[in-house]
């Protein structure tokens, strides 16, 4: 028998006892599900590795489960650097970077993935956040800025975290993180930063990082990590939530429960629609090595864990690409 066929089978037993429910504090429980190949364009997922953190990477797969890196493992984009986050828009994909040791964000763009042209953009449109609520940002990631581009009102929002400072000026306080937005339609102006959340109760000084926004209905949810401590917060700190929206900018409702487990702290969530398009992938980072897999035919749950032959990656975004990009990403990167 063939190598190949041989974990084929494996991974369909694997797939068969893998899915594990995370939404409760419950035993386990178990489903079948066998990936579904795409027959249209596959997936992109742009990605650092612990060994070269700031760097971008691609892996690319027909299925979500099973991926491949290409390139020889090498960086797609040398001159990148930074928390990868592709965001589709009007007229292409963008994403944010810095310009290594000036702290000068760098806006980026293509149309094939393939090949991007970067502009600079002002420290300003992030650093407001000192004279108007006395936030710091460390100028290395900028606090891994994340985008969105809402269809209906034609704009971009970028979401960052930011937080005080402590005694000594260089250093910030995790549990002071609070994520920021600004508003765009053409990237050459911007609105002021504004708070993002404004929750209430047990959640009302939640810290959060790596905020992601998504559309689903006529809902947004703003994906996070409650970076609480978990002595702060000993039922969610450390884990993936999801909070819900009447509109872009708010007002988001308390987070819902947990979605990833406290035992592996998680960050650095995905949001992908599934092959058939019949719900959504979460993609967390298992940090510091891997990610994880769920799954859920919305975005308001419930969540099952899935088995995942992911690369070897940390802090990404994963894409659905038609089979024009798919095919052209392997063409410029399959070595």
């Amino acid at each position: 028998m063939k190598i190949k066929s041989y974990m084929n089978i494996l991974q369909c037993v694997v797939l068969g006892i893998a899915a594990i429910s995370c939404n409760s504090n419950e035993a386990p429980v178990f489903e079948s599900n066998v990936p579904v190949q795409a027959e249209d364009g596959g997936y992109l997922f742009a990605h650092m590795t612990d060994d070269n953190y700031g760097s971008i990477f691609y892996s690319v797969s027909k299925d979500a489960y099973n991926w491949e890196t290409l390139n020889d493992g090498r960086s797609v984009l040398p001159a990148y650097y930074g928390h990868p986050d592709i965001c589709k828009g009007r007229d292409g994909y963008y994403m944010i970077s810095v310009k290594k040791g000036t702290g000068i964000p760098l806006l980026w763009h293509s149309t094939d993935l393939v090949n991007w042209t970067s502009t600079k953009l002002a420290k300003s449109i992030f650093n407001k956040i000192k004279d108007l609520y006395g936030y710091t940002n460390e100028e290395t990631y900028y606090g891994a800025p994340k985008m969105f581009y809402d269809e209906p009102s034609d704009q971009y929002i970028i979401t960052w975290h930011a937080g005080l400072t402590g005694d000594d000026a260089n250093t910030f306080e995790w549990d002071s993180k609070r994520t920021f937005y600004i508003l765009t339609k053409d990237f050459k102006t911007f609105t002021d930063p504004k708070f993002l959340f404004a929750f209430t109760g047990d959640d009302e000084d939640m810290a959060t990082i790596d905020v992601i926004i998504r559309r689903s209905g006529d809902s947004y949810y703003a994906i996070m990590k409650d970076e609480r401590t978990q002595e702060a917060a000993p039922e969610t700190g450390k884990t993936i939530r999801i909070a819900k929206s009447p509109g872009l900018t708010g007002p988001y409702a308390n987070p819902g429960e947990r979605i990833t487990d406290l035992e592996r702290w998680h960050e650095a969530p995905i949001i992908v629609p599934t092959v058939n398009g019949d719900g959504f992938f979460l993609f967390t980072e298992n940090y510091p090595y891997q990610y994880d897999m769920f799954e859920a035919k919305s975005l308001e749950g419930p969540w099952k864990e899935r088995y995942f032959a992911g690369p070897k990656a940390r802090h990404g975004c994963i894409v659905r690409v038609n089979e024009t990009e798919y095919q052209g990403i392997l063409k410029a990167f399959k070595k």
